[in-house]
């Protein structure tokens, strides 16, 4: 393709007349081409250009602007999903990590009283999804985003302070009511900026931060009990809280600052970023601007009568009853004799060997540009874990091998079957996030119920209920 001096591909105002754009077309190709003929795969590119010429402003871009763009993009909203979803997969864990950890004794826990923390947490994240992502999809993310994680900020250092169970209840139902918006916010935002080749792998980076979030957790609270247990008189599982607290502050504050909203609308993009940012979405038919004139009813009809919304929705939600199983590792290991440190460690290699399949499967299905045949793999794979799960307690090694691939497995479908969401449901913002969204809360409410029969702390270490299922 022909380049000015400046190696830009030049853009043409769409108030260009029609056959202006035509000839430029055919000069741009004819002077790149070896041969007097077009073949088939150059008339594709034709029609690409074209397609250019018509949606662009009076901008000209080269691939090196657009690289330069992607890269601005990930030094914000990439690090902030990143980290984000690091951070809310500590705040969500770690009542398993201090359970563990002497909040049991400390605060007399007894029976399924553990299990009603983890019900609630997920009843208010349940309740917030939908009603999240809506005001999201109106409103400006860079403010909304972090406003949620000032609050879940202030519930998360509340949980160091708790002196009771009833306490407990109320701060994990109000912490899951503000998180609820966060990773299906994230995600919708991530999927307003960029491309099908760029999507899978941004996701799969998302996600296993997610990951090494409830690695860290385990880390983080073996190095408290270890170094902070009784310092300043306060126990080791309550300085978890502390932390997870302070850093999920300083997180809001970066995306208060750094964080982008819509393509046409972020600040800190200069208006030839914009027409970019745009048009690239623009060429694959997902759209990117908001529209804030769309009724709830056309919302509603146009979500009801989509073909792919129902498939999305029990897939996403049986995935996530599966993979719900993943916190109990630690419990387990506490249970079959391990001490509290040992068994917070072993959640540890287990998250790291998960976030490595999600991180690797997403690349794989940029670069074979399909997403189907990277969610049957993975898929196969838990399907033997949960076989040998169903087998084993004792010995533990045998155990611990056939978690580790099952939570693999399940691991790495969950970025690519979010990315191919992203992807279907492309025709507005609103629809794309009330979609995630849904999924999000039909997921969500399997941990209403699911903790209670399938994963009481009494049924530990077989757990047969959920193995079975």
């Amino acid at each position: 393709m022909a380049k000015d001096h400046d190696g830009e591909v030049p853009l043409l105002s769409h108030t260009n007349q029609q056959q202006e754009d035509d000839n430029t077309v055919r000069a741009l190709r004819l002077s790149s081409s070896s041969s007097d003929t077009l073949t088939d795969e150059n008339e594709q590119d034709d029609i690409e250009l074209h397609h250019e010429l018509e949606h662009s402003r009076h901008y000209t871009y080269s691939i090196e602007e657009e690289k330069a763009l992607v890269r601005r993009l990930d030094r914000r909203l990439l690090v902030f999903a990143m980290f984000g979803n690091l951070i809310k997969t500590m705040d969500n864990t770690n009542i398993s990590n201090a359970y563990i950890s002497g909040m049991e004794e400390d605060l007399n826990i007894q029976g399924k009283q553990y299990n009603w923390m983890t019900v609630l947490f997920w009843a208010g994240y349940l309740l917030m999804q939908i009603p999240s992502n809506i005001i999201l999809s109106r409103f400006r993310p860079s403010c909304y985003l972090p406003f949620l994680e000032i609050i879940w900020c202030i519930l998360t250092l509340s949980m160091a302070c708790v002196q009771s169970v009833t306490a407990v209840y109320c701060i994990r139902f109000l912490l899951g009511a503000f998180e609820a918006g966060f990773y299906p916010g994230i995600v919708f935002l991530v999927g307003t900026w960029y491309s099908h080749k760029e999507l899978g792998k941004r996701n799969a980076w998302i996600t296993i931060f997610g990951s090494l979030g409830g690695a860290l957790s385990g880390v983080i609270q073996a190095i408290l009990l270890k170094l902070a247990d009784g310092f300043l008189g306060i126990s080791g599982w309550r300085w978890l809280f502390v932390f997870d607290g302070l850093i999920t502050f300083f997180l809001a504050y970066f995306g208060y600052k750094y964080l982008p909203d819509y393509p046409s609308t972020t600040s800190w993009l200069s208006p030839k970023e914009k027409d970019l940012a745009v048009l690239r979405l623009d060429k694959e038919g997902r759209e990117t601007k908001q529209s804030n004139t769309l009724k709830t009813r056309q919302l509603l009809h146009s979500l009801l009568f989509n073909k792919y919304i129902y498939f999305l929705v029990l897939g996403w939600t049986l995935l996530f009853l599966a993979v719900g199983g993943a916190h109990v590792l630690g419990i387990i290991a506490k249970k079959v004799g391990y001490d509290a440190i040992t068994a917070n460690l072993f959640t540890s290699p287990d998250m790291v060997i998960s976030m490595l399949a999600g991180l690797g499967n997403g690349y794989l299905s940029d670069y074979f540009r399909t997403r189907i045949w990277c969610l049957i793999a993975p898929l196969s794979l838990s399907v033997l874990g949960f076989s040998l799960l169903a087998a084993f307690v004792q010995p533990f090694g045998v155990f611990y091998f056939a978690y580790i691939i099952m939570h693999a497995g399940l691991s790495a479908t969950s970025p690519v079957a979010m990315t191919w969401a992203s992807e279907i449901m492309q025709e507005s913002v609103e629809l794309r996030a009330l979609a995630i969204a849904i999924m999000n809360s039909s997921s969500s409410s399997m941990y209403t119920w699911a903790p209670l029969v399938l994963w009481p702390v009494t049924d530990a270490p077989r757990y047969c209920k959920w193995k079975n299922i």
